[in-house]
């Protein structure tokens, strides 16, 4: 049986041999670029998995399109041998048990949007009291609950990159920042038009900035700033509180929104991805979502 090729289109998807989203022009800032050894064995056992699906497509295909029961037949019979063949080689490469087996795995995006959601929330709780009076119980935390929500907010941004990484082109050049490069892979892999592109670089280089400063701080005393409560107190407790936890997670949120469902997918492995895990959109996302309206943020008392 003929095999699909991994890069077939469908209807409405763009061809990517001439788009790649390390070679993006507004991208001016690149560097050469070579994945790890560990990311091109990742890279090809992705590629083979999608290739397997491929193929399972290419053939339900063939098989509602025969015409007879003895083509039925024959297509079955290719199938049933090429499978038998891939699971061989999935256990010969330790990828996979002999015999019945359960594999597991969490989609760590949307495990991290949760505990961002989870301290966003308890920055929330926090902030009515420093609008009544600014006691220092309060002001740590919602500062510590902030730091969470805000460095989640980043780690789910990065881990839903991780989850279609391997579904676009391996790079040889990638932007010298990280908001670069992830707003250029998400521009390319959903679709987004220019000006959602700039909002979301715009975004993401905020995002990034402020996780930086939590994860690899540089202590300095400063003059003291003024919360968006209305006291006035530390830097890190003016960078870090309710108001920007919230900017945090909305900016998650809108980049997870860009992929339910993408208003082009690069190719067809992008769009097979959206409904694999369109589920987690329902059942996670939108409850957060949801969950976030029914304790809104009251900025005065």
């Amino acid at each position: 049986m003929k095999k699909r090729n991994s890069e077939h289109e469908v209807s409405g998807s763009r061809a990517i041999s001439d788009m790649h989203w390390w070679q993006l022009p507004w991208d001016s800032h690149n560097v050469v670029y070579q994945e790890s050894t560990r990311e091109q064995e990742r890279r090809e056992w992705v590629t083979r998995q999608e290739a397997f699906k491929d193929a399972g497509e290419a053939y339900e295909a063939a098989l509602a399109a025969a015409k007879s029961d003895s083509e039925k037949k024959d297509l079955q019979h290719a199938f049933s041998e090429y499978r038998t063949a891939h699971r061989q080689e999935d256990i010969r490469r330790g990828k996979r048990l002999p015999g019945t087996h359960v594999a597991m795995h969490q989609i760590m995006w949307a495990r991290w949007l949760e505990v961002a959601v989870e301290h966003e929330l308890l920055a929330r709780e926090a902030f009515p009291e420093l609008l009544a009076k600014a006691k220092s119980d309060a002001i740590l935390r919602e500062f510590r609950a902030s730091l969470v929500a805000v460095t989640s907010s980043a780690y789910t941004v990065e881990a839903f990159f991780g989850d279609i990484k391997y579904l676009l082109p391996a790079p040889t050049t990638k932007p010298n920042k990280r908001h670069l490069m992830l707003s250029s892979a998400f521009k390319l892999a959903f679709g987004m038009s220019d000006s959602e592109h700039s909002r979301l670089q715009h975004d993401l280089a905020w995002l990034f900035e402020l996780r930086d400063q939590a994860a690899h701080p540089y202590t300095e005393s400063e003059p003291a700033q003024e919360h968006p409560a209305g006291f006035y107190t530390g830097a890190e407790c003016c960078k870090f509180n309710a108001v920007t936890s919230g900017r945090a997670v909305d900016i998650a949120l809108a980049v997870l929104k860009y992929a339910d469902p993408p208003t082009s997918p690069a190719n067809r492995w992008i769009e097979r991805w959206t409904q694999e895990r369109a589920a987690y959109h329902r059942q996670v996302v939108d409850a957060l979502r949801e969950k976030r309206l029914d304790k809104p943020l009251v900025l005065s008392s």
